[in-house]
């Protein structure tokens, strides 16, 4: 009998492992069981409270071209895909929009979905692991791009940067406020949390 609702199960061939139901079907993410008693395990990710800074900041970037938006999209879908919130149409739109530009929307989730995986909130799919360390590869790229949701993670309490992700994310502040203004769109996707 299928499971309820959605939520994170324990697989039936493997009590050392979860995968997700979302409500019609398991899906590939999978994660180690918190408990092998069979009952539905969900992990809690609370709404965060933007401050008034990074609200200005938000605003003034979806005034540019709606840059601000967009690059909420991908922290939407990784959010979704952990089960922690739905998408809108017209966020689910525009991440098949931007994953027709060469897979963008895909490959700014990736990093994204790393630093939920770090904090141990959702499981990678293979296919993402993969593309996170070809990500990785080139010029460490992924990592640095999982460094602004980490901080905001880090921010909302539930996950503790390493010493490594604090300096490399001060350092990518530097340079115009570059990973400062990368982490308030995924702290806007935060604070549209149930």
């Amino acid at each position: 009998m299928p499971p309820q609702g959605p939520g994170w199960y324990t697989t039936p061939d493997n009590a050392n492992e979860e995968r997700w139901w979302d409500g019609q079907g398991w899906t590939d993410q999978t994660r180690v069981a918190a408990s092998g008693l069979g009952a539905p395990v969900r992990r809690t990710l609370t709404r965060v409270t933007m401050t008034s800074a990074e609200g200005f900041w938000y605003v003034l970037q979806c005034v540019w071209l709606g840059v601000g938006y967009l690059a909420k999209v991908p922290a939407k879908k990784a959010l979704s895909d952990a089960g922690f919130v739905t998408m809108t149409s017209a966020e689910s739109f525009w991440y098949v929009i931007e994953n027709i530009w060469f897979g963008s929307g895909y490959f700014a989730k990736v990093p994204i979905k790393k630093a939920l995986s770090d904090a141990g909130l959702t499981t990678m799919t293979d296919a993402e692991n993969f593309w996170y360390i070809l990500q990785c590869l080139w010029f460490g790229a992924g990592y640095f791009a999982k460094l602004p949701t980490a901080r905001a993670l880090t921010d909302a309490g539930v996950y503790s940067m390493t010493s490594a992700g604090n300096f490399w994310y001060i350092v990518h502040c530097l340079p115009y406020g570059w990973a400062y203004f990368a982490k308030v769109p995924i702290k806007k996707a935060l604070s549209e949390l149930p």
